[in-house]
């Protein structure tokens, strides 16, 4: 790996703030430049470098399925290619159509969920994600009024990002402790999260999005998790173990005999969703276990 990329995937790995969107689209800038500085003698080396490089992602953010359907797709673009510097061409066209088809979906995804946003109504959201705060403004334009209720997010307290985004823009915002914003899930009209990745066992999302759930099914609060297919996690990828982050984002003098385990992120079962607002609408939990079925995992993904 050269050092630049090396660089990069240095700043990627100490990025605990931006969202999957976001880390994705870093990522395929990284993999776009690998491509346009590649010697490869052959297409076998050149993807034995983006199986390593895209492996150095997705260990630094195990929890983000847009880093593995980039690498995935990327890597079934290259097999197809007859030389190598055809497999470049296609790695650059790849990459570039991938970050296209974030912003789309999260433009698809906010004209959807503008049907779920009440007017004069409170929403609460956690964290910070890129989707939501799409959505959240687009309904704004729309000429929704509307209060948002922000959980921080701690450690990394990424949701004080997105408070004042949000109230950067004119948008009514509260930003709570995130034990509060779980106990205010049921005092709203709906929630609204994101997602780094979905599988059929469940939504991976911010530590607390599974207490939130909760809190609102008891109150017969909807909950929908705004996620873009490249979110799915492919059948058959087994992820690394998730990032444990420094101990001192939790305490920074723990005195001895403290162990400190700081997880960014939780799992909610799909069932505890009123459902999951994709690109092409609003898709039932049980209705995503064939879109998940329809992603072809590529061999240099199935090890580690």
């Amino acid at each position: 790996m050269d050092r630049f990329t090396a660089q990069v995937i240095a700043a990627i790995a100490e990025d605990s703030v931006s969202g999957a969107v976001e880390i994705a689209e870093k990522s395929a800038e990284a993999l776009q430049r690998l491509a346009r500085n590649d010697q490869s003698a052959n297409i076998d080396e050149l993807r034995h470098r983006l199986i390593e490089v895209g492996w150095g992602l997705i260990r630094i953010h195990p929890t983000m399925a847009p880093l593995v359907n980039l690498v995935n797709g990327v890597l079934w673009t290259i097999d197809d290619a007859p030389t190598v510097e055809a497999a470049r061409r296609a790695v650059a066209e790849a990459t570039g159509d991938f970050k296209r088809h974030l912003r789309v979906h999260e433009a698809a995804i906010a004209e959807t969920a503008l049907r779920l946003i009440p007017d004069d109504g409170q929403i609460l959201t956690n964290g910070r994600s890129t989707t939501v705060r799409a959505a959240l403004r687009h309904a704004q334009r729309a000429g929704r009024r509307f209060r948002v209720i922000c959980a921080e997010g701690r450690p990394a307290c990424e949701g004080r990002s997105l408070a004042a985004e949000l109230a950067a823009g004119g948008i009514q915002v509260t930003l709570v402790i995130d034990a509060l914003g779980i106990a205010l899930a049921g005092e709203s009209q709906l929630v609204l999260v994101g997602a780094d990745h979905l599988g059929s066992y469940g939504l991976v999302n911010k530590v607390g999005t599974y207490g939130i759930a909760l809190s609102a099914r008891e109150r017969d609060v909807p909950m929908y998790a705004l996620c873009g297919s490249e979110k799915f996690l492919p059948p058959g990828f087994v992820p690394p173990g998730q990032t444990r982050w420094p101990a001192d984002q939790v305490w920074a003098d723990a005195p001895a005999g403290v162990t400190i385990s700081n997880l960014y992120f939780d799992s909610t079962p799909l069932a505890a969703l009123a459902g999951i607002v994709t690109e092409q609408g609003v898709q039932p939990t049980v209705g995503i276990e064939a879109w998940l079925a329809a992603t072809k995992l590529h061999p240099g993904l199935k090890q580690g």
